[in-house]
């Protein structure tokens, strides 16, 4: 009995010592895992950091040239205009006809008719308003097309801005290089008497006859032809009715661009 109590007290004793150490065992497992799993990633993100710096500091050409790309210019003054001289081209013309170089003269009254386009609307320009009412022009923005054949293609423009979007542009010249074919159609009243659209009628402008029309998206226009085939065309946005845009019309002077232009 006795020996059976030892035996028993001696199995619990080593049970116990094995379950104690059993539990060390996970313990260390456990912490061994732990430990394991932080230095995986440690050297996960490790490797990522590698790379990153590694891309950051061994640049393609391929994204040296993108970066350059990207680059714009920041310095510069444009290039400088100049105009042909009259009279000096219209001697040049002369003496290369009495050559025989008949190229070299017709681009000499090219450019003397160039010259002569620019001067013009020069000084139409000048006599356009600085300011229609509340609007103020944008002079550095004046733009003057000219072709030198003639005043064919000779186009001037004028814009003007003011608060609540409001806006004027006006554009003088050649009524076929502005309107087009169907704009001459709509000056010339052919269009007019054969439509029946609401969105535009035919009124009188300082004696002169013309067209207003109204678009949603565009806003007012009016075109007033004159002389023999020459055109005024006025575009205003954010005009709340067709009489302040027609009191905004009345600071143009018809007359006077005639005269500029030579019209009869």
């Amino acid at each position: 009995m006795k020996k059976n109590i030892n035996i028993f007290v001696f199995l619990m004793l080593f049970f116990g010592f094995s379950t104690n150490y059993v539990f060390s065992q996970s313990r260390l497992l456990r912490k061994m895992q732990e430990k394991t799993e932080e230095k995986i990633i440690r050297e996960i993100f490790n490797e990522n950091e590698d790379e990153n710096k590694s891309d950051e500091n061994n640049h393609s050409p391929e994204s040296i040239n993108e970066s350059r790309s990207d680059r714009s210019n920041r310095r510069g003054s444009g290039l400088t205009q100049s105009r042909p001289d009259v009279n000096q081209s219209i001697a040049q013309a002369s003496s290369s006809f009495e050559n025989g170089n008949y190229k070299s003269s017709k681009d000499a009254v090219r450019d003397a008719l160039w010259a002569v386009e620019l001067e013009i609307s020069e000084n139409v320009l000048k006599d356009l308003p600085q300011k229609v009412g509340t609007l103020q022009s944008e002079e550095e923005s004046d733009k003057v097309t000219s072709t030198g054949v003639g005043f064919v293609g000779l186009i001037i423009e004028r814009n003007y801005y003011g608060g609540d979007d409001m806006s004027l542009t006006v554009t003088i010249g050649n009524d076929s290089g502005i309107l087009g074919l169907a704009g001459m159609y709509m000056v010339d009243g052919r269009y007019m008497d054969s439509t029946e659209e609401t969105d535009q009628k035919r009124i009188q402008f300082k004696d002169h006859r013309a067209i207003i029309r109204y678009d949603e998206y565009e806003g007012y226009s009016l075109s007033v032809p004159f002389g023999q085939s020459s055109v005024f065309l006025l575009n205003g946005t954010n005009f709340e009715t067709e009489d302040k845009f027609m009191l905004a019309a009345e600071n143009f002077d018809i007359e006077s661009i005639k005269k500029q232009l030579g019209e009869p």
